[in-house]
């Protein structure tokens, strides 16, 4: 795509930051409609359309095609975030969210490592255009699915839910509620850190996922193809051995202390911060593979037991806007990250078979430091999360005085 449509790194960093500054522009909106709307049909909807939307970047011939496309997408992709988690905390009780949210905190990244390796597959062999009419078949054909699921009542879990349902959800209409639910939102003290931390640590990783592709095929002797497909081996078992052991890991740690989770997340992602750091200077692939399948496991490990403990220390009825209002940092931290990596690597020239091309390396080193500092918060929040849960029903209170 970069040598067909002439895209420097500076561009192609733009197109990953439109897409993540589109999420910052629809996240408060899918919080408001995850709290207030049938959130299955909302999922099946935005599954429906992605895929078509995505299928249009097949047709692009130029850098402003193509980025008008991605805004779309990442409008499409933050809508279904608040509703999902909102969904799989009334779906599950809190014992068990860990396990829960692991699975379903894998699923999409384990898309992604599928994405990118049959992408890489079919763009190697019949062009990019082709890949991008393929990646976006499954999500269409699975919307009806979702269409048909259970939608259960708000608190059905935390056995809170009560009746007249959808009288309490009318008199939440309008943005004079929405703004009193984010303040009461950012009112929790751990959540406060859950959200900065998060964002903090997103603004540095949304733009390895990013490059990732372009940092093998820079920086080993891997070809385009060849480097796609491996990305997607590392973020396949990464992910897998990471998010499934993180979500066993958060629950029986919550059945000892009630903030060990955060205690657990905060440790996983310091970890990940110092081998991603070690795997960016000049070693040999096979210490840089198995380095980053390790760094990526550890990475993701914390995402179940961040997700399960939002879902705790807040109430039922506002989960949807307290999972957006994360998102919305978390994008709003990550939306310059492709497009600062992109600047930095061509900052720092290097020759690859004979083209000058920016040093990734040197880039994602720069910007790994701001992994620890947002496990850093993490930890810190984890003090609070005790008194935050035991106070969940005076913050329900406060939302209908």
């Amino acid at each position: 795509m970069k040598d067909e449509l002439g895209f420097s790194d500076t561009r192609i960093g733009i197109l990953g930051t439109i897409f993540i500054v589109m999420s910052f522009v629809a996240t408060i909106p899918a919080g408001y409609m995850a709290d207030r709307l049938r959130r299955t049909r909302v999922i099946a909807v935005v599954m429906a359309s992605w895929g078509v939307i995505s299928a249009l970047n097949a047709g692009v011939r130029n850098f402003w095609q193509f980025l008008a496309v991605r805004a779309a997408l990442g409008v499409g992709e933050t809508i279904d975030n608040p509703a999902s988690a909102s969904l799989m905390a009334d779906y599950y009780p809190a014992k068990i969210r860990g396990r829960a949210y692991a699975y379903q905190r894998a699923a999409p990244t384990l898309g992604t490592a599928i994405g990118i390796g049959l992408g890489g597959a079919v763009g190697g062999a019949l062009g990019w255009r082709t890949a991008f009419l393929v990646v976006g078949i499954p999500g269409s054909l699975l919307a009806l699915a979702v269409w048909r699921m259970h939608e259960p009542r708000r608190g059905e879990s935390d056995n809170k839910a009560g009746e007249g349902e959808l009288l309490e959800v009318a008199s939440r209409r309008g943005l004079k509620p929405l703004w009193r639910e984010i303040r009461v939102a950012a009112g929790v003290p751990s959540l406060r850190a859950l959200m900065v931390g998060t964002a903090i640590s997103a603004g540095a990783t949304n733009g390895f996922g990013f490059w990732a592709s372009a940092f093998y095929e820079r920086h080993t002797t891997l070809s385009v193809g060849g480097s796609a497909s491996l990305v997607g081996v590392i973020i396949l078992t990464g992910v897998i051995v990471g998010t499934i052991a993180g979500g066993r890991a958060a629950d029986r740690a919550r059945g000892r202390d009630p903030g060990a989770p955060m205690r657990l997340a905060g440790t996983t992602q310091s970890i990940a911060a110092v081998i991603f750091l070690v795997t960016f200077f000049p070693v040999p692939l096979f210490v840089r593979l198995p380095g980053h399948i390790l760094a990526v496991a550890f990475l993701v490990a914390a995402f179940p037991a961040l997700t399960s403990m939002t879902s705790e220390v807040v109430p039922a009825k506002i989960r949807g806007i307290a999972f957006s209002v994360i998102g919305f940092l978390s994008a709003l931290a990550s939306a310059g990250s492709p497009l600062i990596i992109g600047a930095l690597a061509d900052r720092f020239p290097i020759r690859v078979d004979g083209d000058l091309e920016g040093n990734l390396a040197v880039a994602f080193g720069i910007v790994t430091p701001l992994i620890l500092v947002g496990a850093l918060v993490v930890l810190n929040g984890r003090r609070h999360v005790e008194r935050d849960i035991a106070n969940v029903d005076d913050v329900e209170a406060s939302l209908t005085d």
